[in-house]
């Protein structure tokens, strides 16, 4: 016989626990059994968040205020103040006694006190104690604030001027880097003319960018060069005659050997580009051995030892244009160059190169390295 379903409560044969909400043998009234209420509120075994597990979470009640059934208002109480005839509220008690002592003494008349003007300033008071200090000592020495202030030499306020360093090495570079070849050698005889007056000063030029621009020079490359013409050549050899006669013979200058205009002269004094590059290549070497010198006492001066001659900077750059060079005043510069660094620890390496120098085909040059190498072995 199939018994009837009684739909009022749940049907289990087992345990139904429902993951996200757990409930066993729950109290719910089921109108629906394809509608189940998982949140009822009510169980009968333990009830775990999985999220959140909580146990008798019931917050415990501290303190029960007192609750109303509607909001009191103060005209709801029915106060009504007490007024006295003069409009005061009456006075009872212990309050009523001090509020009378207090209104006593406000009545009474407060004492008023004399306070003097003062008699002197600000800053003669300040002056008081030293001015007493001063009586005991020298009495007739007193004298007021303002008079001994009169007699203060104040200090001497000097304008500030600009400190500017003694070389600038920017323009330095950019005139011996510039194209122009006149630009560059007033450059290079300013570098001459100072290590000759002031080498301390000179000094200043002993930088690498100096010495880079330096070298350049010596190694420009002259050979694609235009040299002077045959009219240059021939008006030169008649101003030298002319200038050979005026030294032997003043007369000589108002009657010179050859007639020359001031235009032939100009143009015979002209240079080429290819002289203004060898010309340049001799004051560079110039400065180079002047510089080199300068690095060599200072390098002593800080490390208290001379230099190796192959870590001086520029050597190797005149060395270089001496065994190279085609040019005779190039070649005559390098040497000047070279024996204006001779130093005993340097004799060994200047002997060979003075004496490979004394066998240059050239017979000025020769005879320039043979008087160098004569001069290097006297140094001791």
């Amino acid at each position: 016989m199939v018994q009837p379903v009684d739909f009022t409560k749940p049907i289990y044969n087992a345990v139904n626990i429902n993951i996200k909400k757990p409930e066993v043998n729950a109290e719910n009234k089921v109108t629906n059994p394809l509608e189940v209420n998982f949140d009822n509120g009510i169980y009968n075994a333990v009830k775990i968040d999985i999220d959140n597990p909580r146990v008798n979470t019931q917050p415990k009640q501290i303190y029960e205020y007192p609750q109303a059934n509607e909001i009191i208002t103060y005209d709801m109480l029915n106060i009504q103040p007490l007024e006295l005839p003069n409009g005061t509220a009456k006075c009872e008690g212990e309050n009523c006694k001090q509020e009378q002592k207090t209104e006593e003494l406000s009545n009474e008349e407060v004492p008023s006190f004399f306070l003097p003007e003062a008699n002197y300033t600000t800053l003669e008071a300040e002056k008081a104690p030293a001015q007493e200090e001063d009586k005991t000592e020298n009495a007739a020495a007193e004298v007021s604030f303002h008079g001994a202030a009169q007699d203060v030499k104040r200090p001497e306020i000097i304008p500030s001027v600009d400190i500017l360093p003694n070389v600038d090495i920017s323009v330095v570079t950019s005139n011996l880097a510039n194209p122009d070849k006149d630009v560059q050698a007033l450059q290079m005889e300013e570098i001459v003319r100072l290590y000759g007056t002031d080498k301390k000063l000179a000094k200043d030029f002993v930088v690498s960018d100096v010495f880079t621009n330096l070298i350049n020079i010596t190694k420009e490359d002259s050979s694609h060069l235009a040299p002077p013409t045959k009219k240059q050549q021939e008006l030169r050899l008649k101003y030298f005659a002319n200038f050979v006669a005026e030294k032997q013979d003043e007369k000589a200058k108002d009657n010179p050997p050859y007639k020359l205009t001031d235009k032939e002269k100009a143009y015979a004094l002209q240079l080429s580009p290819l002289e203004l590059v060898e010309r340049n290549k001799d004051y560079a070497l110039t400065c180079l051995g002047a510089l080199a010198d300068l690095f060599i006492e200072d390098y002593k001066e800080k490390e208290g030892k001379i230099i190796p001659i192959t870590d001086t900077p520029g050597v190797s750059a005149i060395v270089d244009s001496l065994r190279k060079s085609t040019d005779t005043g190039v070649k005559l510069a390098a040497i000047d160059a070279l024996r204006n660094i001779e130093r005993p620890e340097y004799k060994k390496e200047l002997e060979a190169i003075f004496t490979i120098a004394s066998t240059d085909k050239d017979i000025v040059v020769s005879k320039s390295a043979s008087r160098a190498l004569a001069e290097l072995k006297q140094i001791q």
